[in-house]
């Protein structure tokens, strides 16, 4: 079993940007110390109420030179927002300039304003996703190759550098959806979840079909293949841990009604779940948050949750 670090890094009163940034690499620091073993960076873009973290490969470096062991992964590197060659690049660069400690976390995105911003259609993130991670295999694995998909066009070339890991960085694929469970069950790939978007009880319903598409494929089980990441909190007593994380909750969707109603009008697509964080907001499910989504309890009870976890999913790693 492993342990990580989930890292957002959203605006802070009081703070500049770059402060935001110095505090997380203390963060992580202090993290390599305490023998956490991989520290997770989101990638999001256009709202600083929701994070600050727009390139996570660039800071991977920095990290690596301030930490001892700790593994560095994207959670997640947007790839339908990405030309995969440059991306290819940028994370075999990474690789190498991190001494190999590169953990690829990918994913096809779902945050309407991102695809917004970009001028992609949110209804081709699957599509580009697959084109995407088959070219970025390829540029770290090949000498020189050829692509011809829908979306990009590859022709006779040789990416460079290659990482460091061979033959390319651990890849894990986050999923959220039920299409996305069955679909990465398909591939094999190792996946990562999130309680916060998939909480336990459809976690339990989708993980059963990943698992049906996953064998029916006939791939081979492996140790590392599903990592789960929530929120965990510890405190004295189990309701002094949740009376603590209240705030931190509201605060959550508060940032997510930000996002969501910061795209124009003419962009509808938003508006079903615009709706669905308002009616949260207005009635915050507070113990059904803690019951089906958060880990908070004093430390006998987040043991026993997180063992409990850990065996009913097959767990390889627990990120918090």
């Amino acid at each position: 079993m492993r342990f990580g670090l989930f890292f957002q890094a959203p605006e802070a009163t009081g703070q500049t940007h770059a402060e935001r940034y110095a505090e997380m690499f203390d963060l992580i620091a202090l993290a390599d110390s305490l023998g956490f073993d991989v520290a997770w960076l989101a990638e999001l873009h256009f709202g600083g109420a929701f994070s600050l973290l727009a390139n996570p490969l660039m800071t991977v470096p920095v990290i690596a030179q301030r930490t001892r062991r700790i593994r560095i992964g994207t959670a997640v590197t947007l790839l339908p927002l990405h030309h995969p060659l440059s991306c290819a690049e940028q994370a075999a660069t990474a690789d190498l300039l991190s001494g190999g400690r590169l953990e690829f976390g990918v994913g096809r995105g779902s945050i309407p304003s991102q695809f917004h911003g970009f001028r992609v259609p949110v209804a081709e993130n699957r599509a580009r996703f697959d084109e995407a991670l088959e070219i970025i295999r390829l540029a770290w694995t090949r000498d020189r190759f050829s692509y011809h998909g829908t979306f990009y066009q590859v022709e006779e070339v040789a990416v460079v550098p290659k990482p460091l890991q061979r033959p390319h960085p651990p890849i894990r694929v986050a999923v959220h959806t039920q299409e996305s469970f069955a679909h990465i069950g398909d591939l094999g790939l190792p996946i990562y979840s999130g309680t916060t978007t998939t909480p336990l009880p459809q976690l339990r319903e989708y993980m059963a079909l990943y698992r049906a598409h996953f064998a029916a494929a006939g791939h081979a089980w492996q140790n590392d293949q599903m990592a789960l990441m929530l929120p965990v909190h510890v405190g004295p007593t189990a309701s002094a841990a949740r009376d603590a994380m209240r705030p931190g909750v509201l605060k959550y969707y508060k940032n997510l009604r930000t996002i969501f109603s910061q795209l124009p009008e003419s962009y509808v697509d938003h508006l079903p779940r615009l709706r669905m964080i308002e009616e949260t907001l207005a009635n915050l499910p507070f113990e059904k948050f803690c019951r089906d989504q958060g880990v908070f309890g004093d430390a006998a009870e987040v043991i026993d949750r997180l063992q409990a976890a850990r065996d009913e999913f097959g767990l390889s790693q627990i990120i918090s």
